[in-house]
């Protein structure tokens, strides 16, 4: 996970990018929108 440290989000703004490895493609990109998915914003 690589968070763009961003001051501001906006709707659809790309915050940062999941990466991830597996046996094929298929599964990396599971994997990637899987931990994508789990990244949640926090109030100051």
């Amino acid at each position: 996970m690589r968070l763009f440290g961003k001051p501001e989000s906006f709707l659809r703004r790309r915050m940062g990018v999941a990466v991830s490895t597996g046996p094929d493609i298929d599964s990396a990109r599971e994997r990637a929108t899987l931990a994508a998915s789990l990244v949640r914003p926090v109030t100051p």
